[in-house]
């Protein structure tokens, strides 16, 4: 990434970024060529070998690693604000954060499951979510919308989604009782050849505007982390004991 006048040209990932309507807004999303960024118990091996991948493709972005805040990653739906004073924190428990502070910078890992950017540009508030069958089961996505609606004064008809590099459905096969929980995302459910395949971004997409959010305000990457074997870690292609993943990061720049 080159860095001009403190911004990012070229960046990775630039959801609402293109025609620089938002130029205050920072996002991003690693590859793997800047290295596996999942945080890992002190226990690990490779703990202090991520912590310095993320650091050095966070200096490289010319974001400091003091002004990040981290979702721990369980897998669920909750989804909490924060601020300056969790910069530097993982947030236990949660799979989403929010934030309508300036220089707080969120991130999550990814390695198969959706990256999901949220911004809403007219109250200045950001948010990041990781978003796999799981937290899509418990509606993450509209825990999010009503937590920005209820607790910062987000109107949900404003809220701009980006869906960035993930499994696509083609790759994704399911079992039967992981389908069943789908059952209302018709639209997201292939059954073919004997397999059922599961599309993770049209169930993003349908809890947004259940949460009434308008489908116009929705950015897709048409891109499969499974298929781009060079470019992206994948769990389910790679099969690795300990993962390894993308950081996914949004941030407002003051």
């Amino acid at each position: 990434m080159k860095i001009i006048k403190g911004q990012i040209k070229n960046p990775p990932r630039p959801f609402f970024l293109k025609g620089g309507r938002f130029g205050n807004l920072f996002v991003a999303i690693s590859e793997k060529k800047d290295g596996s960024m999942k945080l890992l118990s002190e226990e690990s091996l490779n703990a202090n070998k991520n912590l310095e991948n993320r650091k050095k493709f966070l200096d490289i972005a010319g974001i400091n690693n003091e002004n990040i805040v981290s979702a721990e990653i369980i897998h669920g739906n909750k989804v909490e604000i924060v601020g300056e004073k969790d910069c530097g924190k993982i947030i236990a428990g949660a799979d989403g954060i929010i934030t309508g502070e300036k220089d707080v910078f969120l991130s999550v890992t990814v390695a198969d499951c959706l990256p999901v950017f949220l911004y809403e540009p007219e109250e200045q508030i950001a948010g990041i979510l990781h978003a796999g069958w799981r937290g899509l089961e418990k509606n993450i996505i509209c825990v999010a919308i009503e937590k920005m609606k209820k607790e910062l004064g987000c109107r949900p008809e404003h809220v701009l989604v980006g869906i960035g590099p993930a499994i696509c459905r083609k790759h994704f096969d399911v079992g039967e009782k992981v389908a069943e929980k789908f059952k209302d995302y018709p639209e997201a459910i292939l059954d073919e050849g004997g397999k059922i395949f599961l599309d993770l971004k049209k169930v993003v997409g349908t809890q947004f505007i259940n949460a009434g959010g308008k489908s116009e305000n929705i950015e897709i990457s048409s891109e499969c982390v499974f298929e781009l074997q060079d470019k992206y870690f994948s769990h389910r292609r790679d099969k690795l004991e300990e993962v390894k993943a993308m950081m996914a990061l949004i941030g407002i720049k003051a």
